[in-house]
């Protein structure tokens, strides 16, 4: 199984297709509404699971599941769910200082990722919080961030070196809210809720559906 994949077992719907043979009709129709409400569950589920283990908002989870769900249909029972983003920088986390201190006043940033677990972000050279330029809080736009020095630069005027060094700085990144979701603990965590719920919805649409079969025939 790839370590960037949580996967749910349907061995149930392959013995009850076996079981109820002659019913593949409420069979379908019953994994086509169990999956349904399955892949609702899991998105839920993974936007409670990975906040309590990293210090990221339930939205911003469920976010990376937009565009990348694939529900089934009554012809294709094929379900998944792919989460898509990028690495995070430290500003989409509980950090300190959140806006640069007075002008020469020393300072470590710091920063919590993982609950429970505030550190000191010691990427070399030394980072430090700076304006981004956003002039306002919307969406991914942060009015501060936190950056590293990566050297300097010639400013170049018409082809021609300008007399001047300008320092090139760049954000300090860190883990995306996929591999979030694929740390080892949290898959176990999401497979298992996944798993149940899976099997849950199974039976309740397997046992409705054979119950109305039942209850035609008994009327005749």
């Amino acid at each position: 199984m790839p370590n960037d994949s949580i996967i749910v077992d349907t061995k149930q719907l392959d013995i009850l297709t076996m079981e109820l043979k002659g019913f593949e009709k409420q069979v379908g129709e019953a994994a086509y509404h169990a999956l349904n409400r399955t892949i609702d569950h899991v998105i839920t589920q993974v936007g409670r699971i990975v906040p309590k283990e990293y210090a990221i908002k339930a939205g911003d989870v469920k976010e990376t599941f937009k565009g990348g769900i694939k529900r089934p249909s009554k012809n294709d029972l094929t379900t998944y769910a792919v989460s898509k983003g990028y690495s995070l920088t430290l500003a989409h986390f509980p950090h300190s200082p959140q806006v640069p201190p007075a002008s020469g006043k020393k300072y470590k940033v710091k920063a919590t990722i993982k609950r429970g677990d505030r550190r000191t972000i010691n990427t070399e050279p030394k980072p430090f919080v700076a304006p981004t330029g956003a002039k306002s809080e919307d969406e991914d736009k942060m009015q501060y961030n936190i950056f590293r020095r990566t050297g300097t630069f010639k400013i170049m005027k018409k082809g021609r070196y300008a007399g001047k060094l300008r320092e090139a700085i760049m954000p300090v990144f860190t883990s995306s809210i996929p591999q979030m979701i694929t740390n080892e603990k949290v898959k176990k965590q999401i497979e298992k809720v996944s798993q149940e719920k899976l099997d849950e919805r199974l039976e309740h649409e397997i046992i409705y559906r054979m119950t109305s079969i039942n209850k035609k025939i008994k009327k005749g």
